[in-house]
């Protein structure tokens, strides 16, 4: 595989066996075109990456866009090592709808099978989980009715914004109300 082509695969990050807080994603983001981009490029070359459970200390130095939902959930005592990510899908894509399932591979399907495994098995341990990207995870047969059950300490859903200000706003209102 040439350089250029490769695609860096995420299927969840953090801490999957003991989280404090979930954040559902819809899949990693960015366009694989740019793929120097992302996070995981230079990730790559360092050696720190993993297609899961990637820790969240390294992912911040290398990320933006984590780091400030990182800032977020440190102001309230949730550290980087509490904090499970799982993703829809797992390989970038410029809009969350470029994929559908009955087109997915192997690694996708199976990666949505564990994802969806740690989801339920953490909602049945009162583990709180913030919806960053939720439409996907509510429309799912099998995760949407669990989730709509939920009550709103232990499931918030983000705001549908174009940028990341309004989402980190809902997070940081939820984790007050939870701190309570």
């Amino acid at each position: 595989m040439i350089e250029t082509e490769k695609i860096f695969p995420v299927s969840w990050i953090g801490n999957e066996k003991s989280p404090k807080l979930i954040i559902l994603l819809c899949n990693p983001g960015g366009d694989p075109k740019y793929y120097k981009r992302l996070a995981e490029y230079p990730m790559d070359k360092d050696g720190f990456y993993k297609p899961t459970g990637m820790n969240l200390h390294i992912y911040r130095e290398y990320c933006e866009w984590w780091d400030n939902i990182l800032k977020k959930t440190d102001k309230f005592g949730i550290k980087d090592t509490d904090i499970l990510a799982l993703e829809y899908y797992p390989y970038h894509t410029k809009r969350s709808n470029d994929r559908k399932h009955w087109n997915w591979d192997e690694f996708a399907q199976k990666s949505l099978l564990k994802n969806k495994e740690l989801l339920l098995k953490h909602i049945a341990n009162g583990i709180p989980v913030f919806g960053y990207y939720y439409s996907f995870w509510l429309n799912d047969k099998d995760i949407g009715k669990h989730l709509s059950t939920l009550s709103g300490k232990q499931f918030c859903k983000s705001r549908n914004g174009l940028g990341q200000s309004l989402k980190l706003k809902d997070l940081e209102n939820w984790l007050q109300k939870l701190k309570k």
